[in-house]
Order: C-alpha cells, then structure tokens, then sequence
C-alpha cells in the first residue's frame, strides 16, 4: 500500500479499515483479521496495527471478545425500558433471534435488599436465575433474577424448557405483569459477566435494577440485568 506523506501510518491502515468494513468486506459480526495477518498485510510492526485497532474500537467500529478476536461491531440494538418490557418480543421486533441461556440457578435466603424488593422477609427462601440473552448469538445481558420460591417451585426446568419468564410465568397463571421500577446505572462488569458478554473487563457495561410485579401489584421478580453498553441502547419509555 502507498503511504500518504504527513499522516500517521496507524491513522492510515485505520482508514483502510474503515473502508474495507464500508465496502462490505468486512460485515458486521465478522471477525476481523489477526494482529499477525494485517502486519503481513500492511508491512507494519505489531505497535502501529495495534494502535489502527484500538483506534476502531474507541469508536466503536470493532468490538473485542477475550479469547475470541476483534469483530466488526453490529448495529446497537434499541432496548425500550417500559411497563412491558419483554426481552424476546423487542428483539423478535428488530429481526433477530433472541435466546436466553441458564447458566446457574439456586434456592438461598433472601437478605435484606432482595426482601426489600419482593416484599418479604429477610430469610425467606427465593430461587436465584443467572441468565445470558442472546440476539443472533451474540450475547446482550447477563440478568440475575430473583422470585419468591414458595409461589414459583419448579419454575427452573419450565425456564430451561421456555427460554423465557414471561412464559414460565404462565404456567403459573400470571398471563400479564408489569414492570414497577426500573434504576439505571453504569457500572464495570466482573470478570465472569466479562466473559459471558465476550467484552474486556474495563469496557462498562450498563446496569439495572428492576421490579416486576402481577395484576394485584404483588412482587414477582427482582431483576438486576448488565447490558452491553457496546451492543444495547436503553430507551427510557
């Protein structure tokens, strides 16, 4: 390649890049070229590709997942938080797949934030979900759920089943719930959301806390969801 005089050569494999993803040879969700691959490329040092990449990803142009590589970034999801938020029925309504994976589940006692959110008792028994949603296989939020246990016994193998609360809850006669609160903050992901969200620990993800409740305004979930700030955009309703 020829060298425009004057202009740093990262800035220009840069460019390059930024081309080559415009013109479709690189599509979103694609993996990018090794580091080793674009320095044969390029005939360049291993520093100057990596300050052309670095410089894509803080423009949020290419995403790296640990382990994985560098991919061309997909189009950010819009992510409407409002008294029906339903995690399959907005992806399913932007053309994606959704998916949503169990990784852990368990039965603890409730300690005084969690009671505080179900309404209930410090002590009392609530089953624990963490989760990860998927659109197209790209991972969006990792979600810890908790719900009181003595109203959903067995609701884990109906959600392993489901892929889904909203239709474990039907099989538990809430055919409607609604979402009472929602917090929102930005936070920076431990290192297993990291990993489940294939993102670098120091990107921060975006954070809530959430109560859903059913018809009679009773507490069914306490929800607290990581969304990946690079692949989700929250929109307050």
């Amino acid at each position: 390649m020829d060298w425009e005089p004057g202009l740093s050569i990262w800035k220009q494999i840069e460019k390059q890049l930024l081309a080559d993803i415009s013109d479709g040879v690189f599509t979103p969700g694609e993996k990018m070229p090794t580091e080793m691959e674009l320095v044969r490329r390029f005939g360049v040092n291993r520093h100057t590709v990596r300050r052309a990449m670095a410089a894509l990803v803080d423009s949020n142009v290419v995403r790296v997942e640990q382990g994985r590589g560098a991919f061309v970034q997909e189009q950010i999801l819009d992510y409407p938080l409002g008294s029906k938020t339903r995690f399959s029925q907005i992806v399913s309504g932007r053309h994606r797949l959704p998916d949503k994976r169990l990784i852990s589940s368990e039965v603890l006692k409730a300690n005084s934030t969690i009671a505080q959110f179900l309404d209930v008792k410090p002590g009392t028994r609530v089953i624990e979900l963490f989760s990860v949603s998927e659109a197209d296989g790209v991972p969006l939020a990792v979600a810890t759920s908790y719900l009181p246990a003595a109203r959903f016994d067995g609701i884990v193998e109906i959600f392993v089943e489901t892929k889904s609360l909203t239709e474990a809850f039907k099989r538990f006669g809430i055919d409607d719930y609604t979402r009472k609160t929602t917090r929102i903050s930005a936070t920076l992901p431990s290192s297993r959301v990291a990993n489940l969200l294939k993102q670098a620990r120091n990107r921060p993800v975006i954070s809530t806390e959430s109560v859903d409740v059913d018809s009679a305004g009773a507490p069914i979930e306490y929800g607290v969801t990581a969304f990946s700030s690079d692949r989700v955009q929250l929109i307050v309703e």
